[in-house]
């Protein structure tokens, strides 16, 4: 496949006419075939002549009949000013022109060399990534290429045309994964070129911005055009194609390419959070259903030149881990089922996750219990010289029954009781310095109130009935006894209703009684307080004397 700048096809005829073509460039080191009209046009000024331009221009500065050969000019010493004077790229000298690092990142290797910022990389250099991988290169001309992770590549040439002012011409081979290239507009005439190999297509651009990939067994190769209008040929060169900005194709081996299709929309993130929390990112964004999936990429700068994490991930949700405290962009792309990666969205985010929360442990969060107290506790965080505690009655804690904004210890108990009712808990950890981490996520409880005291029993003949308060769904135990311990029982019973009847106990004296609520949710409260209740010796018996005493 080989992609052929065009975008800029019409903005040169005031200056040198620049026929753009497959670019060859030729030296002892390299040489690659030329296209018929791979030229450098040269405007003849007054002076020139023909062996003047071969020193000037050619890897054989004396073949002059070259050049007479292809201009048709009949004498090589008179050459009228303002002549176009075509000049074969692939006989053109050239100079070395080593791409720089810009940025570096991850497990990266360059042969025996240790890539750093700033670093040079010549022609014939191997670079190769691994997961979370990242080398951003910036070449003479000023163009940027950033290989992304888990990709070889390797830069063939690196070099610009002697005596044109720099004019650049780059050679990438990119065996496997994945690169981003921003190819700097020519501000002069000139058949400068950023050409992009894989091991079944070519790809050339002048003055555009491309993504090109090769799958690990060479026999596919992706484009997708985000500037500029970019020509597209496979193996054959006639069943070329143009592609416009926003549009990718598909090259396989020994096919044409593809007809160009549209870019998948830009995800939508306007609901993603742009603060993130916890070490671990979680940015949820907007499905689209006809995606098989997303590629997300994390980076220090909007340019995404200093990348420093990516991941492909199969539905609507990007998590990435191991990133310090910072400023970051987030840049997210759907990808369609011919595997061409779709248009960007940019989200600048915040990475605020330390010092880290402690774990809390009482109370356990969405659990219950009754009373009008409670205690709070924590771990003890590594990083953290104090805490900052927070219990509202709301779960956005907009105005906090408690803010201690810098406590020492991993408990803490309010001095006052609290109501029945929701509660909503959170803390945080502070350094030493008085730097604040996030807050640990909300936990919540519920206080329910001490169980009512039963009502007073009911006498009716031989029975007794008590009653009490209650919710519904409840089930309840009952116990009687003749201690305020309950140690001796003298009956224990369940029910599904607050109330209850029984044989009144035979013997006189004090009897107490209490229950216990069990909620339908499995909650069992606390047993109530124990009430009391006399029954009285009976002398009924003296009736059975009375005939002796008559």
């Amino acid at each position: 496949m080989k992609f052929s700048g065009r975008a800029q096809q019409h903005s040169c005829k005031s200056c040198a006419i620049v026929l753009l073509a497959l670019c060859a460039l030729s030296f002892p080191a390299w040489t690659q075939p030329t296209a018929p009209n791979s030229y450098y046009v040269h405007s003849a000024v007054a002076g020139d002549t023909l062996v003047h331009l071969a020193a000037r221009y050619l890897i054989k500065p004396n073949d002059w009949q070259s050049l007479q050969k292809v201009n048709k000019i009949a004498d090589p010493y008179r050459i009228r000013p303002g002549t176009a004077i075509r000049i074969p790229i692939a006989d053109m000298n050239t100079e070395l022109a080593p791409a720089k690092v810009v940025s570096v990142g991850g497990p990266v290797e360059a042969g025996s060399t240790k890539l750093a910022v700033g670093s040079a990389v010549v022609e014939g250099q191997n670079i190769k990534t691994g997961d979370n991988g990242f080398v951003t290169l910036k070449l003479a001309d000023g163009s940027v290429l950033v290989v992304n992770s888990k990709s070889k590549m390797r830069l063939d040439a690196a070099r610009t045309i002697t005596n044109t002012n720099g004019i650049p011409v780059t050679r990438v081979m990119l065996e496997s994964g994945r690169v981003e290239a921003q190819v700097e507009k020519q501000k002069r005439a000139g058949p400068g070129r950023f050409e992009i190999r894989t091991p079944t297509s070519n790809m050339g651009v002048r003055g555009t911005k491309f993504r090109v990939s090769s799958d690990d067994d060479g026999k596919t190769a992706r484009g997708e055009v985000l500037e500029g209008l970019v020509n597209v040929a496979g193996s054959d060169a006639n069943a070329a194609i143009d592609v416009g900005a926003g549009f990718g194709t598909v090259v396989a081996q020994s096919q044409p390419p593809l007809q160009a299709v549209k870019l998948a929309a830009a995800p939508d993130l306007s609901s993603t959070s742009k603060l993130q929390e916890r070490p671990v990112l979680r940015f949820q964004f907007a499905d689209q259903p006809d995606a098989r999936g997303y590629r997300a990429q994390v980076a220090s700068d909007i340019a995404f030149a200093d990348l420093r994490a990516e991941a492909i991930f199969k539905s609507a949700e990007a998590k990435f881990a191991d990133l310090a405290d910072g400023q970051y962009f987030l840049r997210v792309r759907a990808i369609d089922s011919l595997g061409i990666e779709g248009s960007d969205t940019v989200l600048p985010f915040r990475l605020k996750a330390r010092p880290e929360p402690p774990f809390t442990s009482a109370p356990q969060n969405n659990g219950k219990f009754s009373g009008n107290q409670a205690a709070f506790s924590w771990s003890s965080a590594s990083e953290a010289a104090s805490y900052r505690f927070q219990l509202s009655r709301d779960v956005a804690f907009m105005a906090p029954l408690v803010d201690e904004k810098s406590y020492k210890g991993a408990s803490y108990a309010p001095a006052t009781t609290l109501a029945p009712g929701n509660y909503f808990w959170r803390v945080a950890s502070i350094r030493a310095d008085g730097d604040a981490g996030p807050f640990s996520d909300v936990q919540s409880f519920l206080l329910k109130p001490v169980p009512a005291a039963p009502n007073p029993p009911k006498e009716d003949g031989n029975r007794v009935s008590f009653s009490w308060g209650a919710e519904p769904g409840q089930k309840f135990d009952f116990q009687l006894a003749r201690d305020s311990g309950f140690k001796d029982l003298v009956t224990e019973q369940k029910t599904d209703k607050p109330e209850i009847s029984i044989d009144k106990p035979g013997d006189a004296g004090t009897y107490f009684m209490r229950y216990r609520a069990t909620d339908p949710d499995g909650f069992v409260a606390p047993y109530s307080s124990a009430q009391s209740f006399e029954v009285k010796r009976s002398y009924w018996w003296l009736l059975l004397l009375l005939p002796l005493v008559f």
